[in-house]
This record gives structure tokens, sequence and C-alpha cells, in this order.
């Protein structure tokens, strides 16, 4: 339990608490110490590189229930997964996710009569690679709602928030969408990234500059949820838990401020991820969508 401001007036000889380094900050250390620009090289390719996280025995239940269909975008194969019948609705997961992860929220929306799809993201779940970007993320989106139809709504989590938005922001068209734990822009993921590695200045600077060359020097401002949905003219549902340790609840909340047809709702509790399998707010999400629609 944190100290308070009394009880650290009071003991001012106590030792300051250290945070333990995780093994790959330690590796990391090691290596910046050895060399700074091998260091910040490693660093970038880290920042596009992707996990296949394995689904759960409960969500692969829910997956062979879908129509599933594999799909090529550009150079990789994509896994798309469609459940139900009705209103469309497209989920979105986050980086290093899955659509596994998003099937809690899958038979909430069925059991309320929507028809909804899901899809790996390049280099996630079943879909092929092992790196990919916003861009392509973006890309898969655009098609689908492309396919779908302007009266899609969506649902993303986290990173897949701002997939979603951008692809919106650059002409996808959605009837709705629901963002669950959204970060604000890509500083902020810039500074998950380096809290998670431990890089220090000079190499956070050398990771900065080569995400410029590739995506351009104004990426910092053009890559932003606040400048995408400030110009949304579609309603937005923000959910975002007090405690989220890896995307801030202020960023739900600045994301809010700015979205003019926006609700924010506080979960308490639930975290990054557990947000996603809670019965509350899957009813939530079905309640907004329901009234969007109508």
């Amino acid at each position: 339990m944190p100290l308070t401001t009394t009880q650290l007036l009071s003991a001012p000889c106590k030792r300051k608490i250290k945070h333990k380094r995780t093994p790959i900050q330690i590796a990391f250390s090691a290596l910046t110490r050895i060399s700074p620009y091998l260091a910040g090289r490693l660093a970038t390719l880290l920042w596009y590189r992707t996990q296949h996280r394995c689904v759960t025995v409960e969500e692969q239940r829910v997956l062979k229930q879908a129509s599933t269909e594999v799909r090529k975008f550009a150079d990789k194969s994509v896994c798309i997964y469609r459940w139900g019948e009705g209103a469309p609705v497209l989920l979105t997961h986050g980086w290093n996710g899955n659509a596994g992860q998003m099937t809690f929220l899958v038979e909430a929306l069925v059991d309320q009569g929507f028809q909804v799809t899901a899809f790996d993201a390049p280099g996630h779940g079943h879909s092929s690679g092992n790196s990919t970007d916003i861009i392509e993320i973006s890309g898969v989106i655009t098609q689908l709602l492309q396919e779908s139809g302007g009266d899609t709504a969506v649902v993303a989590h986290s990173f897949g928030c701002m997939c979603a938005m951008h692809a919106i922001a650059n002409g996808a068209s959605a009837s709705s969408v629901v963002c669950i734990s959204p970060p604000k822009d890509v500083t902020t993921l810039l500074q998950q990234f380096t809290n998670i590695l431990g890089m220090n200045s000079a190499v956070t600077h050398q990771v900065r500059r080569r995400l410029e060359q590739r995506f351009g020097e104004k990426m910092w401002s053009r890559l932003s949820m606040q400048e995408w949905v400030r110009r949304a003219d579609i309603p937005g549902l923000i959910i975002h838990d007090s405690r989220d340790r890896y995307i801030p609840v202020s960023n739900g909340r600045a994301v809010h401020t700015v979205w003019k047809e926006s609700q924010l709702q506080i979960t308490r509790g639930l975290g990054h991820m557990r947000i996603l399998q809670n019965a509350e707010v899957a009813t939530s999400i079905g309640h907004f969508l329901i009234k969007s629609n109508q």
C-alpha cells in the first residue's frame, strides 16, 4: 500500500522503494550500454513485432461456432469470423490480441440480435505475419466496412480503437463506434513502449526518428485519436477503467472531451483486459448500439 503524505513526513529516513526491473529491461539496458545505436534499431524492430497469443478453451468454443473465412490483404492472410444475424457489428481487438479476446462480447451481441464480425489482425491470432502497423490494420478494417455497408457499428479495444478511427478518418463509413480503453495518441503508445523496455532518452529519440522516417515528421499530431474524433460526425461510446495500468483512464477522458457525440462510461476494478469479459460492459454496449440504430 502506498505511503500517505503524513507517513512520508514522519519517516524521512526510510529508503525509497525501487521497482524491480523485468528481464527484458535488464537485457535491453545491457545492450544500450554496449551500443545505443543497436539498441535503437532493435527497439524499432520490436515496435512493429507482434505475438500470436493462444486462445483459451472457452474462446476456442465460440470461435468454432463462427463462419470462418481466410482472405488475402496485401501479402498477408487474415482470418475472419462471423456469427448471428441482424444489424452488423465489426469487432477489432488490440495489439498482441486476437478475435478470441472479444468472444464474450460476441455472444452478448449475438444474443441481442446483432450480426457480429471479428478478425485476427495481420500478425495476430491465426492470421499470417509477425509484424504490422496501424496503416495495415486500418486497411483491413476499411475493406470490411466497405463490404458490410455504412450501417455497420464498430466495437474496438485499445490499439484497435486507433486503427478503427484511423480508417474512419480516412474515408471508411460506420454508423457508430464503441472505444474500449482507447489511447489518445501515438505518443501515449511510445511512452508505454518506453516503459516496457526501460529505454533511456537517447534510445527513445532514435525510435522517434526512425518512426518519423516511415510515417512523416507530423505523425505525432496526425496519428491522434483526439484529432480523428474531433472531426467524427458519428455517435460514440467510450468505456475505460479507472485502474487501467496500460492505458490510463485520462486517455479515455481526453478522447471524450473532444468527441462531441460521445458518451463516457468509467468502470472500476476491471483493468485493461477484464473489461472485455464484463456483463455490465457488454450490456451497455448492446444498449448503445440499439439506440444508435434507431
